[in-house]
């Protein structure tokens, strides 16, 4: 027999589930619990039953059932939440709605035990202030009223997000599925939207989505239709577009070119005294150090006769990249490189409306 077959069934190789759990029966104790890492249910009767070694160690259903019919609960349609809660395994997820539009996100590190042997809480206060005290089976209950706080099981859970905003972190799907009115669920189906609320450093930013969605098409539209020279007017009506004093395309054999110094597009902002010298590459792969070079020569050349202006050299690419070479020529001679899809931000942060006015 395998070392496995001998274990219990939570020590076992196991599947990582994912899982959707309420605590707000008995809310004020079920809250305390939770910011002392466990997570709890109700049921406080079954609470020296054993039904969390049966519903471990069962192969299917039947035990469990035999046990409530036991106890007198078989019609309980909830009966089903305390199966599912026996069920959370070590490294399972749990989602958690909270009050207020907030939900936490915790990992499972202990298995289901009942609250009677739950060590630590002897007497405590809970979140509505009230006094608990553990009677002479460790079951909580209410100093002043002298009733049994109906939390029958608890599982040890450590957090992995605590109090984010569910419509700020979570996905529509599932935001959705947290709407559910049952005190727990299996989302396994939803894991990968979960790793996405763990992940995530900051909001959902709707914004931000749709500007990245738009500016994945504006490139390749700009790519499929635009010749190099058409890419050049669109590059000078950006800088046009938001404010620049004078925009001109030096000469292609401008006899104030030399040694392969170019620029294809020189922006003047008279009143910061700023001026932009510009190389335009519509490229498809990566853009080559020189590209880099260019610039940056054409900038060393011309920057005496710039008098008070601070120039700033960009390169702006529709290539998907930058050489590792281009990368550190750029950052030797300050030079600012902007890739298709940052461009075409820039785009539609400035406005895209009249766009045609480029080619007219």
């Amino acid at each position: 027999m395998s070392r496995a077959a001998t274990l219990p069934l939570e020590e076992t190789q196991h599947i990582c589930r994912y899982w959707l759990h309420r605590i707000s029966h008995e809310w004020d104790v079920s809250y305390k619990l939770l910011s002392a890492g466990y997570l709890s249910i109700g049921w406080s009767a079954l609470a020296g039953s054993g039904i969390e070694r049966v519903v471990r160690s069962a192969t299917n259903s039947q035990p469990f059932e035999a046990l409530m019919r036991e106890y007198g609960y078989q019609a309980s349609r909830s009966r089903w939440n305390l199966w599912t809660f026996c069920n959370f395994s070590r490294n399972d997820f749990v989602v958690v709605p909270l009050f207020n539009g907030e939900s936490s996100i915790y990992k499972v590190v202990g298995s289901c035990i009942p609250i009677s042997e739950l060590s630590g809480f002897p007497d405590f206060v809970s979140e509505d202030g009230s006094r608990i005290i553990r009677d002479e089976k460790g079951l909580p209950r209410r100093f002043q009223t002298n009733e049994i706080v109906d939390l029958g099981f608890v599982v040890q859970v450590d957090p992995i997000k605590e109090h984010i905003s569910r419509y700020e972190y979570a996905d529509n799907k599932l935001t959705a599925r947290m709407k559910i009115r049952q005190t727990n669920a299996d989302i396994s189906d939803l894991a990968e939207n979960v790793q996405n609320v763990i992940g995530a450093n900051s909001p959902i930013n709707f914004y931000s989505a749709v500007i990245e969605e738009l500016a994945e098409k504006l490139l390749n539209t700009i790519k499929a239709q635009l010749t190099p020279d058409k890419f050049e007017l669109l590059v000078k009506w950006y800088f046009e577009k938001i404010g620049a004093s004078n925009v001109f395309r030096p000469g292609k054999n401008s006899a104030d070119k030399w040694d392969g110094a170019d620029a294809d597009i020189v922006a003047e902002f008279d009143p910061l005294k700023i001026m932009f010298y510009v190389q335009v590459k519509l490229h498809d792969d990566i853009t080559s150090q020189w590209t880099v070079e260019q610039i940056a020569m054409y900038k060393d050349q011309h920057e005496l006769a710039s008098g008070e202006y601070t120039i700033i050299p960009w390169v702006i690419s529709t290539a998907s990249g930058f050489s590792a070479d281009a990368i550190t020529m750029a950052q030797e001679n300050n030079v600012r490189l902007i890739t298709g899809t940052e461009f075409a931000r820039l785009l539609i942060d400035a406005g895209i409306t009249d766009m045609n006015k480029a080619f007219a």
